[in-house]
């Protein structure tokens, strides 16, 4: 198979998970979920800001932009491989940033992959320096394309068993805060109090 390669100063599109329990944080939906005057859906949104094209995968939420379209996987709650398989037909551009809606101080990260990307990558995915982010993460859209399709199913398959089938490197993110994960109460607060030292 020939080598994939891109040049991120192309554009990109940006496919933003929305799924998840949200157990620990009481069944909400974390779009919704309003952290320092700002909903988690707000501020992952405006990390891909400059995406051609954003496919959100999950419920509608108020969005008066043009450039953003709102699907649902099938079966709902299947989990974030079949979430982005559902979306990647809308998918235009051959560059692709995949991101959880939960990850709320996400924008440096992307700007830090973006930066990194060079012409042989077929995927980057954000790492703290100890536990690597699989979906905080940019594509060669025929290359991810290709790997899920070589999975037995994309239902409720993990993005660590897609990126098993790409050749993939690991960026250290400048600051490990970019990656919170808040999926408890105790990360809203991280979260808050991060901003706060930000102002």
């Amino acid at each position: 198979m020939p080598a994939i390669t891109a040049d991120f100063s192309a554009d990109f599109d940006a496919i933003l998970l929305t799924g998840g329990s949200a157990r620990r944080l009481g069944g909400i939906d974390k779009a919704t979920l309003e952290i320092a005057g700002s909903t988690c859906f707000t501020r992952v949104l405006e990390a891909v800001s400059g995406a051609k094209s954003v496919v959100v995968v999950g419920s509608a939420l108020p969005a008066n932009n043009e450039r953003i379209v709102f699907i649902q996987e099938e079966p709902r709650g299947s989990g974030p491989v079949a979430g982005v398989w559902a979306a990647l037909p809308l998918v235009q551009n051959h560059l692709v940033a995949v991101i959880s809606i939960d990850v709320p101080l996400v924008a440096g990260a992307i700007d830090e992959l973006r930066a990194s990307w060079s012409p042989s990558d077929a995927a980057l995915v954000a790492s703290d320096g100890t536990d690597e982010s699989y979906l905080v993460s940019i594509f060669n859209t025929d290359a991810l394309r290709q790997a899920i399709s070589q999975l037995s199913s994309p239902i409720n398959a993990s993005m660590k068993s897609v990126l098993a089938h790409i050749a993939y490197r690991a960026v250290i993110v400048s600051d490990p805060d970019m990656l919170i994960d808040v999926d408890t109460p105790e990360d809203v607060k991280r979260v808050e109090e991060v901003l706060n030292r930000r102002k």
